[in-house]
């Protein structure tokens, strides 16, 4: 199963697996381990739930690498984005940076409650760039 994570890590842009693999793998490695010791049904329930996880990690780290469309410029040159965007974004941000708080303590009930809320607000984000014409 080790192996197969390392692997499925490859899913991952390099710039975020160059960051964040080794702690990635490490903590699998713990949780694994205690999984394992708790019977075949928990183990398999278990490494269901990390596949599907890790799948849906590589997803939403190569969806945040997509550059972000400008809505306006400004009178100095600069462009902006509307403030209910930037604050939809902040949002999601903070709801990332909570999950890999909440994984690298081993709270993964946390980091469960995390990742909801962050597909709650990645979702509202889409619908704001919809809403502002700001989609691909």
């Amino acid at each position: 199963m080790k192996r197969a994570y390392q692997f499925m890590l490859l899913l991952y842009p390099r710039d975020h697996r160059d960051r964040f693999a080794e702690e990635m793998a490490g903590v699998f490695e713990e949780a694994r381990n205690e999984r394992h010791y708790q019977g075949w049904a928990w183990y398999v329930r278990f490494a269901f739930w990390e596949t599907a996880g890790l799948i849906g990690g590589a997803a939403s780290a190569w969806l945040d690498r997509r550059p972000v469309p400008e809505a306006s410029v400004s009178g100095a040159g600069h462009r902006t984005l509307p403030q209910e965007i930037l604050e939809a974004q902040q949002r999601v941000d903070r709801n990332i940076a909570g999950m890999v708080h909440a994984i690298s303590h081993h709270d993964y009930q946390g980091a469960r409650r995390y990742s909801d809320e962050e597909r709650q607000a990645r979702e509202n984000l889409r619908m704001l760039r919809i809403k502002y014409g700001l989609t691909d």
